[in-house]
């Protein structure tokens, strides 16, 4: 077994793509889906938060690595190109048919899985230790911050306001984003559901 993960995981990393399969792309896109549906569970425990804590503590975004943990998951999960990005915009497609954000949050889909995609593309595909997580995590809480910054207002805000919430946010991603996602994918690796993913060779 470790023979075949070793040699599965030392391909190119186009080889590793060519080698998705049909059940992970269709495992992605299941699990994606059932994660935009607590994406949306997350908004209202951030609504709910937002008015008496959040925002008079000035930390905003100490809930907001939670939206950026499909692109780590999965990436996580797989272990190959694009599926951070694609359970990415999977998550968000579904996350805004079911909340006001509509279509607008395939952009952030978009944005946060190419941040954690380029951190994992980075280390080839091979490394998937905790640093990478965290790394992943905070690039995709910068993405998605620097996207903010560009299309919204924050520009008007002042630079050390912007710099605490770039950095709540960040310290936010390694909670949610690589914590949560190494959680989880250690939990579901221990009842067998992801024997057939990459993920599995952490046993070994």
């Amino acid at each position: 077994m470790n023979q075949s993960y070793s040699a599965i995981t030392s391909r190119s990393p186009f080889a590793l793509f060519r080698s998705i399969t049909l059940q992970e792309w269709v495992t992605v896109a299941v699990m994606a889906a059932a994660m935009g549906v607590a994406y949306w569970a997350w908004t209202l425990v951030y609504d709910f938060l937002k008015e008496p804590l959040l925002k008079p503590l000035g930390i905003k975004r100490a809930l907001d690595g939670f939206w950026l943990m499909a692109p780590v998951f999965f990436g996580y999960m797989v272990r190959k190109p694009g599926m951070a990005l694609f359970g990415s915009l999977v998550a968000a497609g579904v996350e805004g048919i079911i909340t006001q954000w509509g279509m607008s949050a395939l952009i952030y889909g978009l944005v946060q899985g190419l941040g954690a995609e380029l951190v994992f593309a980075l280390f080839l595909y091979r490394k998937w230790n905790w640093p990478v997580l965290i790394l992943a995590a905070s690039m995709s809480a910068f993405f998605s911050f620097a996207y903010d910054y560009a299309s919204q207002e924050q520009a008007n805000l002042s630079v050390t306001f912007n710099a605490i919430q770039l950095l709540v946010f960040i310290v936010s991603s390694w909670v949610f984003a690589a914590g949560l996602s190494r959680y989880l994918g250690h939990r579901l690796l221990k009842t067998g559901l992801l024997d057939g993913f990459l993920i599995a060779r952490d046993r070994y």
